[in-house]
């Protein structure tokens, strides 16, 4: 008798861990800590390493990099010509063998 009493607590002990280790680790996940049951996925660093070998992807991905890029550089000057389509005019900057104007 105190072995199935024994046998018993153990199956609830077992029962009771592992339902808080899975509310523990819903909380991690919930922090963005973890992948846990809700939300499956790859680290950055699996889907670097999937990328890798896929020359489309790296071709996306050079895109993606050059875009930003581009959104955040502001060119230093004006263009070194304009166009003024109304007057049938092109106006170009001369500039030196050093950079200036001239």
């Amino acid at each position: 008798m105190d072995t199935v009493f024994l046998v018993a607590g153990v199956v609830v002990a077992l029962g009771v861990a592992v339902f808080l280790t899975d509310r523990v680790l819903l909380a991690m996940e919930s922090r963005g800590w973890i992948y846990w049951r809700k939300t499956k996925g790859l680290s950055s660093i699996g889907v670097d390493l999937i990328q890798e070998g896929d020359p489309g992807a790296q071709a996306i991905k050079r895109a993606m990099e050059q875009e930003r890029v581009r959104k955040n550089v502001r060119p230093a000057e004006d263009p070194p010509f304009q166009v003024d389509l109304d007057a049938g005019a092109v106006h170009i900057r001369r500039t030196g063998h050093d950079g200036k104007e001239s």
